[in-house]
């Protein structure tokens, strides 16, 4: 293909929560969660903790790999969650609903099986697509051009049904599109280059936001007794934890959109569709924009809906500017990402979804689910829930400003104060622990250097000691028996000390040296005043102590 490519922007406001996985989760090992904030960090703060802590963390680490070291490696980053949370690389919002489940199973077992088998609490949270370098959340391009691929397939096939029973979902889309596997250049959608749409919102406002996935039944359906029936996934206490790009953020993402233009290239090597801006714009919000209508309907007769979220999305979407660009094709709806629903990534008239039915029963085919998932703050609730994957996307020429949002632009600054305030909440916290965390470190230096200077001195001591002739050792023992009797006030006349002096007074009348002789009459005339001599000893003693100094 020949030619400049027409380009668009895409700039992108989430309605509701989007989830556009990676094959990461967070883990209970890199992340705490303190109050309503996940804060994840890395080996850097691990690095920073304690030394005992340290060496505490390596031991676990030395066991066996098995459920046990999971949980006391998850109790052990719990317990130290107030000195790795001024270490976090990332912060995102939670409810406390997740803080409550979070507190409640860190490294303790969840259930146990049949066989008594433990089964631990993962807590695992599945990550939404981010940058490595600032941690912002990004919407791949392959997921949204996937979106716009549905659209367009079933713009073009207009609600017919397959042409016969054993026509695939690969042969469906080559017959519509007008190629084959031979001809894959002649795939229309080739033409189409998306790329990953970035961050682009109010740097004060969180990009993501964490939430349960729970599912609820799309009818009211009652038992016997006239109670309303669960849902398969809800009897059994399922969800999902998803981290989600946060819903009403104003063109808080941005990509580019291109199409090759055919200009001077021979028809016959052109694809038989060729779509431009308006036409995709157009077809998707025919395709998309009934579902939206749809589910909005349902949400709202089952009492699903949260009333505040409905409110200020209905405003946003019935701006007039907005709803004119959305008539000339320059804006339009997209679903995107996890629990998009079964209808969202399906043509009409072709739609056939597995029923999961109860134990014992068959799965049955039919044209709607039974079910959906929504975004919930907890696993219980039945109302203020969201639908997931709602994206507003609007087209505009390469630098070219969009027209104001006077709804879209009031909301983003509550949200934008609303967040600033959480956020200093949070970095207040942060520099709280940090300092209480520096302080604690510089005690620890400081006993360790006290310590090490404690050990210095040891070693001299030692060094010193085996410098000594045996003589003047056994003088130091007697001094140091002498210094730790008087401060323990201990005066026994049978005791170590007397008989430590009467032993040196023994071997000192047998030196050579005199004046090491006077030196060891001095000192056992100094234990004296600790300890006075019996009277019976006395004589015998002084006598004694009068040959040591006096002989030469």
């Amino acid at each position: 293909m020949s030619g400049i490519p027409q380009i668009r922007e895409l700039w992108i406001t989430p309605l509701s929560p989007v989830h556009m996985g990676t094959d990461e989760d967070y883990t209970p090992t890199n992340y705490v969660i303190d109050g309503d904030a996940l804060f994840e960090f890395d080996h850097r703060a691990l690095a920073r903790l304690p030394e005992a802590e340290r060496r505490r963390l390596d031991s676990i680490l030395a066991a066996r790999a098995n459920d046990t070291m999971l949980r006391q490696i998850q109790g052990f980053i719990y317990k130290n969650r107030e000195r790795l949370i001024p270490g976090a690389i990332n912060v995102v919002r939670t409810s406390p609903g997740i803080a409550a489940l979070y507190a409640s199973r860190v490294g303790q077992v969840a259930q146990r099986e049949e066989n008594g088998r433990q089964i631990h609490n993962k807590l695992e949270i599945e990550r939404a697509s981010y940058r490595a370098d600032d941690r912002r959340l990004y919407l791949p391009g392959t997921g949204l051009k996937g979106a716009i691929r549905t659209a367009l397939l079933d713009d073009i096939n207009q609600g017919r049904g397959l042409v016969s029973s054993r026509e695939n979902n690969r042969d469906l889309q080559q017959r519509l599109l007008g190629y084959t596997m031979r001809e894959l250049h002649q795939d229309p959608l080739r033409l189409l280059q998306m790329g990953d749409c970035h961050w682009q919102g109010d740097e004060t406002l969180n990009s993501a936001e964490i939430l349960f996935a729970v599912n609820r039944k799309k009818s009211a359906v009652t038992d016997a007794q006239g109670r309303l029936r669960e849902s398969m996934a809800e009897g059994k206490g399922l969800y999902q934890l998803l981290e989600c790009a946060a819903p009403l953020r104003l063109r808080a993402f941005r990509g580019q959109l291109a199409i090759p233009d055919p200009r001077g290239v021979d028809e016959r090597k052109l694809p038989r569709h060729r779509f431009d801006f308006e036409y995709i714009a157009r077809a998707c919000q025919r395709f998309y924009g009934q579902l939206w209508h749809r589910e909005q309907d349902l949400l709202r007769k089952r009492g699903y809906l949260d009333e505040e979220w409905m409110q200020q999305t209905g405003d946003l979407l019935d701006d007039p500017d907005l709803r004119r660009r959305i008539e000339e094709g320059s804006a339009f709806l997209l679903r995107v990402g996890r629990h998009s629903g079964a209808e969202a990534v399906t043509l009409n008239g072709l739609r056939s979804i597995k029923i999961m039915r109860g134990r014992g029963q068959r799965d049955a085919w039919e044209d709607s689910p039974r079910t959906l998932w929504l975004a919930a703050r907890d696993t219980t609730e039945q109302r203020y829930l969201r639908p997931f994957g709602w994206l507003l996307v609007e087209l505009a020429d390469p630098g070219r400003h969009l027209p104001a949002w006077p709804a879209a632009e009031a909301l983003q600054e509550r949200a934008g104060k609303e967040m600033a305030g959480w956020l200093e909440d949070v970095r207040h916290r942060q520099r709280t622990l940090a300092e209480g965390l520096e302080q604690e470190l510089a005690r620890e230096e400081q006993r360790q250097r006290e310590s090490a200077e404690e050990e210095a001195r040891a070693e001299r001591e030692r060094q010193r000691l085996e410098r000594l002739m045996p003589e003047e050792r056994q003088m130091e023992d007697l001094v140091a028996r002498l210094i730790a009797d008087q401060a323990a006030g201990r005066k026994e006349a049978g005791g170590v000390l007397n008989a430590m002096r009467l032993q040196l007074l023994e071997d000192a009348l047998q030196w050579d040296d005199p004046a090491l002789r006077r030196k060891a009459a001095s000192l056992i005339r100094q234990t004296a005043k600790h300890l006075p001599w019996a009277k019976k000893r006395k004589k015998e003693v002084q006598e004694k102590l009068t040959r040591l100094e006096g002989e030469a």
